[in-house]
């Protein structure tokens, strides 16, 4: 039996007639008056309130329902079919996109995380205290300003400067001295503080 082999362009063939148009794409595109979509708002909010969507996100996701259409009306992509009456393929066109904006709203993880509560200061959970540290960085604290304290002004200022993120160079013209006295003066001056803090 003789059999035919199947070459390239019957291959072609048969998936060009797989990727037909779907029968609205064929109508011509209609620029629809952006009123016509603003007047079906209270439809809208009927449509979105039956899909169970919660008061607080209506209306937010109503102008997101007529933006989308609005934008898609600009692109060119509304095509109703003429036999279809006007209102009719306008919701229906609506609906579509409704129903998108819903699911993509639900899949959002704040919206399915959420717990609405009347005061949610009042569920927020208060940090962990231990009141041991908190001695402890007072006392680590006071010996820092102590220690500061026995130190010449000049030492106190290149410290604070360097603590705030002055570089050597910036440190010296404040100070009015070389850049190499100002490291000698900033290492004299770190080992003196360490040695008053281990005291």
């Amino acid at each position: 039996m003789q059999t035919r082999r199947r070459t390239n362009s019957d291959v072609h063939k048969r998936s060009a007639l797989g990727r037909r148009l779907p029968s609205f794409a064929k109508n011509p595109a209609v620029r629809l008056p952006v009123e016509r979509i603003v007047a079906e708002r209270r439809w809208l909010a009927a449509l979105v309130k039956g899909s169970g969507v919660p008061r607080r996100d209506r209306d937010d996701l109503v102008q997101a329902v007529r933006m989308a259409a609005w934008m898609a009306v600009e692109a060119g992509r509304y095509r109703p079919g003429p036999s279809v009456h006007p209102t009719r393929a306008l919701r229906g066109w609506l609906q579509g996109i409704a129903w998108r904006k819903v699911s993509h709203y639900r899949e959002r993880a704040w919206v399915r995380q959420e717990v609405p509560v009347a005061d949610p200061w009042s569920v927020w959970p208060e940090p962990p205290r231990d009141d041991e540290l908190l001695v402890d960085a007072r006392e680590r604290l006071l010996a820092v300003r102590l220690a500061l304290s026995r130190l010449p002004r000049r030492d106190r200022k290149a410290l604070a400067l360097a603590a705030v993120g002055h570089g050597t160079r910036d440190i010296a013209r404040r100070l009015r001295m070389p850049a190499s006295m100002a490291v000698q003066q900033l290492g004299r001056v770190r080992r003196r503080l360490r040695g008053l803090l281990e005291r």
